[in-house]
């Protein structure tokens, strides 16, 4: 009994870390792209910090003119993501200031640590 108790238990778990692997991987180049510049507005407006500020600033430009570069269908669709992150709402999960730290990090890395002068 227990050991078909675990073993359902790390079947299901197995699952449901795969399915979200899968929804993970339907965004498109483009509404990430769209994410991440709304992202920036959003998190700089509400969670934005002394020690942080010129991060969020440079990081939401850099990811503006990603976006701007996009041809206009593709812009189109990364505005409706966008929009929703502008909103708190990043790929259908709220942007929370621990969110918003984690992404800053990650784009800050992505962007190869682009100067900041205050």
């Amino acid at each position: 009994m227990k050991k078909s108790l675990i073993f359902a238990l790390t079947a299901s778990l197995v699952s449901i870390l795969c399915n979200d692997y899968a929804v993970a991987d339907i965004f498109s180049e483009e509404a990430k792209l769209g994410a991440n510049a709304g992202a920036m507005n959003y998190c700089r407006g509400n969670f934005m910090t002394e020690d942080d500020n010129g991060r969020y600033n440079i990081l939401a430009l850099k990811t503006l003119e990603d976006f701007n570069r996009l041809s206009s269908g593709d812009k189109v669709k990364a505005l409706v993501y966008k929009k929703a992150a502008e909103n708190g709402d990043y790929l259908g999960e709220p942007l929370t200031q621990e969110r918003c730290e984690n992404l800053r990090q990650l784009l800050y890395v992505q962007y190869g640590r682009p100067s900041v002068s205050n």
